[in-house]
């Protein structure tokens, strides 16, 4: 475990995450892993992401994803009801996790193939959508991209 904490080299921030991340207000966002509270400490840390308060972990969760228990808990701890909530993954096991607990799922296709991930919506990265926060919660938007010419 000490060997995969330390190591972080090669580890990138994907488009869009950083913006989609810190476009939401703290209680809107949690992050459900199947990592160990260390690793996922590590890996989160080596990338400069920001942190949400709600951390889920391998440890947290008697069962782990494809079941929906870490979204649930997630869910709970955020004070929502999972079907309010979006599941963002880039696994298919995620996507079957989200939906089990109930969540609207979009498919991040970093490791999946177009139309094969089961979830509601899918987006090559998320730099294709933003998150915009409003009085009846957090609607995703196709993102407006500069013209270069």
């Amino acid at each position: 475990m000490e060997l995969e904490e330390n190591d972080t080299e090669g580890i990138v921030v994907l488009p869009g995450a950083l913006e989609a991340l810190s476009s939401l207000p703290a209680g809107r966002a949690a992050i459900a892993t199947s990592c160990t509270d260390g690793l996922a400490k590590a890996r989160i840390g080596a990338t400069g992401l920001p942190v949400p308060p709600v951390l889920v972990t391998a440890e947290q969760t008697p069962i782990g994803k494809p079941a929906p228990e870490p979204y649930l808990l997630a869910a709970d701890k955020l004070g929502v009801d999972p079907r309010r909530c979006l599941v963002v993954e880039d696994a298919t096991s995620g996507i079957q996790a989200g939906r089990a607990a109930g969540c609207a799922t979009l498919a991040v296709l970093t490791h999946l193939t177009p139309g094969s991930s089961g979830a509601d919506a899918e987006v090559p990265d998320l730099s294709a959508v933003r998150f915009d926060v409003g009085s009846n919660g957090v609607t995703l938007a196709p993102a407006i991209r500069p013209v270069v010419g």
